[in-house]
């Protein structure tokens, strides 16, 4: 047995076709469900005025023709190529300037050297001969013993 469901769902294939041509089942839905039998109803209505008001519309005389030559002489020109690599030579120069920016701030900014620690350049003596960054040099111990004083 067909159901509510099922003619709602195919109700726009149903619009189309003729009484005599509906499906058996449908019919006897259809012929016992008033809900069923309005909504067919309304929709052959609708249906039959699209139908009607829709002109029988055809393209002047070689239409065809004229677009597949034209889309023929548009494949044949490499302009979307070229659109494509002139955005791309478009963002060189911002690249670059990216990249001079960068380099510029690396070697500007003050930071731990290579092997993670910071540098040197600011510690004493004293200090550079604990962290092994002076050699055993006389004067160097010398002056880290007269820089701690009577401590």
């Amino acid at each position: 047995m067909t159901t509510c469901d099922a003619v709602e769902r195919d109700i726009g294939k149903l619009a189309a076709l003729a009484a005599a041509d509906l499906p058996e089942a449908i019919r006897g839905h259809v012929g016992g469900c008033p809900t069923c039998h309005r909504r067919l109803a309304a929709a052959r209505v609708a249906f039959r005025l699209v139908a009607e008001s829709v002109e029988d519309v055809r393209p002047p005389e070689g239409f065809a023709d004229r677009v597949r030559t034209a889309l023929a002489a548009r494949s044949r020109t490499p302009r979307a190529e070229a659109e494509i690599w002139r955005t791309a030579w478009g963002l060189v120069p911002a690249f670059a300037a990216a990249v001079v920016a960068l380099f510029i701030v690396y070697q500007t900014t003050e930071g731990p050297a290579a092997d993670g620690f910071p540098g040197m350049e600011g510690l004493s003596t004293g200090e550079q001969l604990v962290l092994g960054s002076a050699g055993p040099e006389m004067d160097a111990i010398l002056t880290a013993v007269l820089e701690g004083g009577g401590r």
